[in-house]
């Protein structure tokens, strides 16, 4: 057998009063959420607009294609506190050429180390500054990798 006293059925009474003044004020609020999709989607396009395209065609020191290439993206946060436009991204980014050599990307504006290596060549190590929404095109050349055999005895 439950015993209940007068004061515990008050804040029981109280704490179901209190249940119901919450789920009364936030049914408004999940109800108004439609009318943020809109300003929300907007703000969310404004920002996606402000990334920069780098695209690039990697090639041999001949000029014939390279495919497979594989190109790393590393944010250079040096200077960040100093220049307003080095947002950058704090995740490196790995991308393949395709079967033309080319490669595309978005990124935010900013510095950038942009590592290029694939089979057979040396690897080319450059630094590259991306500005506001610009498409920079970017060719790289890679040089043959000098193979050397060692014997062991």
């Amino acid at each position: 057998m439950i015993v209940t006293s007068p004061v515990n059925a008050v804040v029981r009474r109280e704490a179901l009063a209190n249940e119901n003044l919450f789920i009364d004020i936030g049914l408004p609020i999940i109800a108004n959420m439609r009318y943020l999709r809109l300003p929300i989607l907007l703000l969310l396009v404004t920002c996606s607009a402000k990334a920069a395209t780098l695209s690039g065609t990697v090639l041999d020191s001949e000029g014939a294609v390279i495919s497979n290439a594989h190109v790393i993206v590393h944010w250079d946060s040096s200077g960040s506190n100093y220049l307003k436009d080095n947002h950058g991204i704090t995740q490196d980014i790995t991308v393949t050429s395709d079967s033309n050599g080319h490669f595309s990307l978005e990124l935010a504006p900013g510095f950038y180390d942009v590592f290029v290596t694939a089979t057979a060549f040396s690897p080319h190590c450059e630094k590259i500054r991306l500005k506001g929404t610009e498409v920079k095109s970017y060719e790289i050349k890679l040089k043959v990798s000098r193979i050397l055999s060692i014997e062991l005895d």
